[in-house]
């Protein structure tokens, strides 16, 4: 028979909305539910049901393995071959230890459903902001990433049209007006595999497509190391490790999947698992996109849109467009629900066990997001730097940072001497990187801007 203890900590089958009611809402105090790490596994790290490795390595990576990707050919071609391979492996080796930080946190603190129930059991108050701060404003900024994807991803299907950026971006809005009335994110949720697989119909495309493109005209030779005439190209080279980041990025989510498996203190090997697929599929992306396409082609834009424009280039950006709304849709509902909840928490109201805003109020605060992330689409149409600016906001705090202080609080005593001291030089290495990609995407932005 399981023990109460048991019992508590395996997770029910809520529904996401739930999962982000809390996380946008009062959680509960985690802090009166932290276990002695020691503990027996059976104790606390194993559930009587649950998902098993494999299934939670194939959920994980049908979440984190996206966008980022589309980078990668840019990120070699502005770092060149060593800097670039270098960066991919240690992000994967760095998100192999954010599994172990969370699997500790989790087994630490029984209770937790959502990221700040760590932040909680660790620093209270503060550490619940330490993690608002930084999810909150990824959130606010993700819509932006996949309107703009959207955007290209339209442009390429209908190249023979040649729709300009403006017009695309309309399309977008008018596609993600009616869609962004739908307030139950268990509906939208429901289609999710719809995005997913055309996400991986679009790589797959474009994996053969790279394979089979001759050199491009004007082909510029692939370099070992990247090349600096001076100290206004630094932003760029920051630019590609921070997008590289972000491609690695998704542990805002993790503790979803984490506390739904059978044997919690597993979920390492499940991380290991998505990142060995990831850096394989990040490596050759980035290897034969960079050998093929050289270091001469707009780097500001996905790979999508920097192929040979054909009936299969199109295809390609027909299961990227059908990612990126889906994600868009998802993202928006959360964007919607949070900003209500910010800045009018009592036009809330409870319907079904989920908190519900009236539709007045979610129609023009989902307006707001679309235009918004339209304005900024069409004024700063850089996808490079609109992914590295978010992966250094958020990313490296949710992967890294944060983790590493809440299991130091916790549970600093009790951690091999190596990996306490690895803890101390994580957390303001990470957070210095962070100030340093945010300032550098904006440096990068305004060269942008100057050269356009």
């Amino acid at each position: 028979m399981p023990t109460k203890e048991q019992r508590e900590a395996t997770p029910d089958d809520k529904s996401l909305s739930q999962s982000r009611e809390r996380l946008l809402g009062d959680s509960s105090r985690a802090d009166e539910d932290v276990q002695d790490v020691e503990a027996p596994p059976e104790q606390n790290a194993t559930s009587a049901a649950g998902v098993s490795v494999v299934l939670t390595t194939a959920i994980m990576l049908g979440d984190m393995l996206g966008l980022g990707s589309l980078t990668l050919p840019s990120v070699f071609a502005r770092l060149g071959w060593i800097p670039a391979i270098l960066v991919v492996l240690l992000c994967g080796l760095g998100t192999v230890w954010a599994g172990r930080l969370f699997a500790l946190l989790a087994v630490k603190v029984t209770r937790a459903r959502v990221f700040d129930d760590f932040g909680g059991a660790a620093l209270g108050n503060w550490g619940r902001r330490a993690v608002y701060v930084t999810v909150y404003a990824t959130i606010l900024a993700e819509p932006i990433i996949f309107h703009l994807t959207s955007m290209e991803a339209l442009q390429q299907i209908f190249y023979s049209a040649g729709l300009t950026q403006k017009f695309a971006a309309l399309l977008v809005t008018a596609v993600m007006v009616p869609l962004a009335q739908i307030q139950g994110i268990e509906e939208v949720s429901a289609i999710s595999v719809i995005g997913t697989i055309g996400m991986a119909w679009a790589l797959g495309v474009i994996a053969v497509k790279l394979c089979i493109t001759p050199k491009v005209a004007g082909y510029a030779h692939t370099r070992l190391f990247p090349q600096l005439h001076s100290f206004g190209d630094v932003p760029e080279l920051l630019v590609a490790v921070f997008d590289t980041v972000f491609t690695f990025g998704g542990q805002v989510n993790w503790l979803r999947y984490l506390m739904s498996m059978q044997q919690k203190r597993k979920f390492p090997l499940a991380v290991a698992n998505v990142s060995a697929v990831m850096e394989v599929a990040y490596l050759m992306i980035g290897c034969v996109g960079y050998y093929r396409l050289g270091s001469d082609f707009d780097k500001s834009k996905p790979v999508t849109s920097v192929l040979p424009q054909d009936i299969w280039t199109s295809l390609a950006n027909v299961g990227l467009l059908a990612h990126c709304i889906i994600a868009y849709m998802i993202n928006l509902n959360v964007w919607t629900h949070l900003v209500l909840h910010l800045i009018a928490p009592s036009k809330q109201r409870e319907e079904d066990g989920e908190e519900k805003s009236s539709r007045p109020a979610w129609a023009v605060t989902s307006v707001i997001g679309i235009a918004l992330s339209c304005v900024v689409s069409v004024t700063v149409p850089f996808f490079d730097i609109i992914v590295a600016a978010i992966g250094a906001l958020g990313d490296l705090a949710a992967a890294y940072a944060l983790p590493a202080l809440f299991v130091l609080v916790l549970m600093g005593s009790q951690l091999p001497r190596w990996e306490r001291m690895l803890c101390y030089v994580v957390i303001p290495v990470t957070l210095l990187l962070s100030v340093v990609g945010v300032g550098s995407s904006v440096a990068a932005l305004v060269r942008q801007v100057r050269q356009r």
